[in-house]
């Protein structure tokens, strides 16, 4: 798993891959425990969800094993984890719901807030999620905390997790904002792709290699310039043209604040409560905005 690296203009931090990992994996847990598929008849009400096209549907007009339910949920859980199907394993009226989506909501009801800020990092650090000068200081208290209960690791003293050295930047001033990335996924921050740095992409050609493709080579030879030219730039330049850019999503819910850290969900709102619920068809259809 790739590291996630807080940057700011004065400094930079890591987190190890493998905490970010353990927060992945923490996320999980939660939802698949939330599930409780082998009481209160979970089971046969998930059953309910699966998309007809996927390998664990069963036939409700056929008769089950004595049983069933025991192997059937250990696969659905091995499936809700990776949700790697042609079809979903979960859907509703014909409309897939993301396992990824349900078990971040899920984390984010069910957990405290290092739960809570372990998923949205987990969740949104390829895409620079990012905290501000005022807010960096109340990111640091969750951390301790986290830390001090054990939901975050601080390794082994000669080969700490990074989470000390996070909490130290953060604390270090409060008039700049921190913006997350990780060492695979993502461009980086300050990324060249973000903001007015590089020309804009021709209407109607996919952001692909096969879109690559159909550039013309004048296209092709101006984006390779001034993707070089980036890195002439000083790092104050490049924060110049990447953060007015970050800042004006203001509608991808990136920016990890305490006013709407309680109302804050990923996607459709959903989780694993919803779906184990009683009146399960009434929330969910209330959540998508469709008829029960």
């Amino acid at each position: 798993m790739s590291s996630v690296y807080f940057t700011s203009p004065s400094s930079t931090a890591e987190l190890k891959g493998s905490e970010r990992a353990w927060l992945g994996g923490l996320v999980n847990d939660i939802a698949t425990g939330a599930l409780s598929l082998s009481t209160f008849g979970h089971a046969e009400q998930m059953l309910g969800f699966v998309d007809p096209a996927h390998y664990l549907y069963l036939d409700p007009s056929e008769p089950k094993r004595p049983g069933w339910q025991a192997a059937w949920a250990s696969s659905y859980e091995t499936s809700f984890r990776v949700d790697m199907g042609r079809a979903p394993l979960v859907q509703f009226q014909g409309r897939s719901l993301s396992t990824s989506t349900l078990a971040l909501n899920t984390a984010l009801i069910l957990g405290n807030d290092p739960v809570k800020l372990g998923a949205r990092i987990h969740a949104q650090c390829e895409l620079n999620c990012w905290v501000d000068g005022p807010d960096r200081a109340w990111m640091a208290g969750i951390i301790d905390h986290g830390l001090e209960i054990g939901v975050y690791r601080r390794g082994a003293e000669e080969d700490p997790q990074g989470w000390e050295q996070v909490a130290e930047l953060l604390r270090s001033r409060g008039d700049e904002p921190v913006v997350l990335y990780d060492s695979i996924g993502s461009e980086g921050f300050p990324s060249a792709y973000l903001g007015d740095w590089m020309p804009a992409w021709p209407e109607g050609v996919p952001q692909t290699h096969e879109g690559w493709e159909l550039l013309t080579e004048d296209q092709r030879r101006e984006r390779d310039e001034r993707s070089d030219a980036w890195y002439d730039l000083s790092a104050q330049e490049q924060w110049d043209i990447s953060l007015p850019a970050l800042r004006a999503k203001t509608g991808h819910g990136l920016q990890i604040r305490p006013d709407n850290w309680r109302r804050f969900h990923f996607g459709h709102g959903l989780s694993v409560l919803d779906l184990v619920a009683h009146d399960a068809e009434d929330r969910i259809a209330a959540k998508l905005g469709v008829p029960a």
